[in-house]
C-alpha cells in the first residue's frame, strides 16, 4: 500500500503540469450569463435620450462628434454579444476540440475581414497582420480553451479601444454641455435679464412699502431712508419732517400700484422663464443619463473581458452581475460580427 502511494506521488511530481492542465474544464455558464448581461446592458445604452426641449440646439459640433463616436461603440458591444453567442454555440456543437477552435478562428477572421471592408479597422486598432498571427495560433491549438486563450490579444484590443472610446466621450461631455448651455442662455438672455431686474425692483419696492408703513406707525425716521432710496416718493412727500397722513397715503397708493405693475410684467415673463428652466433641467437629466450609460458600458465590458479570460483559463468564476432575469438568454444564432 505504501509503495502504491509513493508511485502516485512520483507520477504527480513528474507529470504535475500536464496533469493539472488536463483537469481544466470549460464552464460556459458564468460566461453565458455575463454575455447575457452585456446584451441587456448594451440595449440600455443604445436607447437614445428622449430630447423634448433642447433638441433644437443639437447642432453643436462636439455633440455631433460624440454621436458619431458612440454609434460604433454601441455596435461593438452588440458585436461582442454575437461573438459570445458564437463561442457558446461552438462549444455546444458535436464536433472535435480541434474543429471547434478552427470554427472560432474562422469566425474571427470573418469579423476582421468585414472590419477591413467597412474601413473600421483603425477605429478599433485591429492590425490585420497581428490578427492573422493570432488566428494562426488559434488554429494550432489542441483544445477549445487554448483556442480561446490564443484569441485573447484580439479580444483585449477591442476591449481596450471600447474603454478608450468611452473615456473620449466622457471628456467631451463638459464641452457639449457648455455649448448647449450657451445657446440656451443666448436665446433667453433678454427674458432672464428683465425677469431678474423686475425681481430686484419688486424686492426694493416691497421694502419701501414696509418703511412707509413703519413711518405711518410713528417711526418717522423711516421717511428719510425712503426718500433717499426712491426719489419718486418726493412727488408725494417733499419733506420728511413735514409729511402728512394724506401725503403718506398717496405715496402708499403709488407703491402698491408699482408692485401690481411689476407683478403683471413678471407674470408675462413667467412662461419664458419656465421654458428656460425646463431646458436647463433637461440638460442636467441628459448629463446624468450619459454618465450612467458610460459607467454601465465600462463595467459590463470589464466584467465580460474577465469572464472571457476565466473561460479560457478554465477558472469557474460565478457571474459578477446579477441580471435579475432581465436577459435570461443570449440572442439567437450569430447574425453579425463584432462590427455590424
Amino acid at each position: 500500500m505504501r509503495n502504491y502511494i509513493i508511485i502516485i506521488i512520483v507520477a504527480v511530481l513528474f507529470n504535475g503540469c500536464s496533469w493539472f492542465q488536463s483537469s481544466r474544464k470549460i464552464d460556459m455558464t458564468p460566461f453565458s450569463d455575463n454575455a447575457s448581461t452585456l446584451f441587456s446592458e448594451a440595449m440600455k445604452i443604445s436607447r437614445p435620450f428622449q430630447w423634448k426641449y433642447v433638441k433644437e440646439y443639437k447642432n453643436v459640433p462636439e455633440f455631433r462628434e460624440m454621436v458619431s463616436m458612440s454609434i460604433p461603440l454601441i455596435r461593438t458591444l452588440r458585436g461582442i454579444v454575437y461573438y459570445s453567442n458564437q463561442v457558446v454555440a461552438i462549444n455546444n456543437a458535436k464536433i472535435s476540440n480541434k474543429e471547434k477552435t478552427r470554427q472560432l478562428a474562422k469566425y474571427l477572421s470573418e469579423v476582421i475581414d468585414k472590419a477591413v471592408k467597412s474601413e473600421q479597422v483603425d477605429s478599433l486598432k485591429l492590425d490585420k497582420l497581428r490578427a492573422n498571427a493570432v488566428l494562426t495560433e488559434m488554429v494550432k491549438s489542441e483544445t477549445y480553451m487554448d483556442g480561446l486563450a490564443a484569441a485573447t490579444p484580439v479580444i483585449n484590443t477591442v476591449v481596450m479601444e471600447v474603454q478608450s472610446g468611452l473615456n473620449q466621450i466622457e471628456d467631451m461631455i463638459p464641452v457639449i454641455l457648455d455649448g448647449l448651455d450657451k445657446q440656451i442662455e443666448s436665446q433667453f438672455a433678454t427674458a432672464r435679464t428683465n425677469f431678474d431686474e423686475l425681481k430686484t425692483l419688486q424686492g426694493q419696492t416691497m421694502l419701501e412699502t414696509t418703511r412707509l408703513y413703519r413711518a405711518r406707525a410713528g417711526m418717522r425716521a423711516e421717511l428719510d431712508t425712503l426718500l433717499q432710496s426712491n426719489a419718486a416718493i418726493k412727488e408725494f412727500i417733499p419733506k420728511a419732517d413735514k409729511a402728512t397722513l394724506l401725503q403718506m397715503a398717496q405715496a402708499e397708493t403709488y407703491l402698491i400700484g408699482q408692485l401690481d405693475r411689476i407683478n403683471t410684467m413678471l407674470n408675462q415673463l413667467q412662461d419664458d422663464i419656465m421654458v428656460y428652466q425646463t431646458k436647463k433641467d433637461e440638460l442636467t437629466a441628459w448629463r446624468i443619463q450619459v454618465d450612467e450609460k458610460i459607467n454601465i458600458a465600462r463595467n459590463a465590458i470589464t466584467i465580460w473581458a474577465r469572464s472571457h479570460r476565466n473561460l479560457a483559463s478554465g477558472i469557474p468564476v460565478p457571474p459578477m452581475i446579477d441580471v435579475g432575469g432581465f436577459a435570461s438568454t443570449l440572442m439567437g444564432k450569430a447574425a453579425n460580427t463584432i462590427i455590424p
